[in-house]
């Protein structure tokens, strides 16, 4: 039999685990803009989230600014923790040519983009960090020879 009272504890535990990590984080985020940190640590702290409902990363929408064109992406950069809340903003996945991806696979930048999201942390189950040194990123121009 199986006891809900167990269930409940580990679905708690695991929250705090998450959001233990987000905050770790974001306090990383914050440190690196004091001058004794700059350049030693990064302001951005790239990671894709996963959802508790699918166990799949956790996708949402966004638009550019400059061209209105819609984007889907999986990556994100803390802003905030509110309760048991965390605002999010859109990292934009870019593959080597410079074009937006629309998958979790090998995306060669990401962009920073001014798009919020605020995500409850109860419908997520898991967070994977990536290298900070996609973000923004230069793509690499070939130029035609003549």
């Amino acid at each position: 039999m199986i006891d809900g009272r167990h269930e409940k504890k580990e679905e708690d535990e695991s929250v705090c685990n998450l959001k233990s990590t987000l905050k770790t984080i974001y306090g990383t985020q914050k440190r690196a803009k004091l001058p004794m940190f700059q350049g030693i640590l990064q302001e951005t702290i790239p990671f894709i989230l996963y959802s508790s409902a699918t166990a799949e990363p956790y996708f949402t929408f966004g638009t550019t600014t400059t061209s209105q064109s819609l984007f889907r992406t999986c990556f994100f950069r803390i802003e905030d923790i509110i309760d048991s809340n965390v605002s999010l903003s859109l990292l934009r996945p870019i593959d080597i040519e410079g074009n937006c991806l629309d998958t979790i696979h090998n995306p060669y930048r990401l962009e920073k983009t001014n798009i919020k999201v605020i995500v409850s942390i109860q419908e997520l189950s898991g967070i994977q960090c990536i290298s900070p040194k996609l973000i923004d990123r230069q793509s690499i121009i070939v130029e035609q020879k003549c």
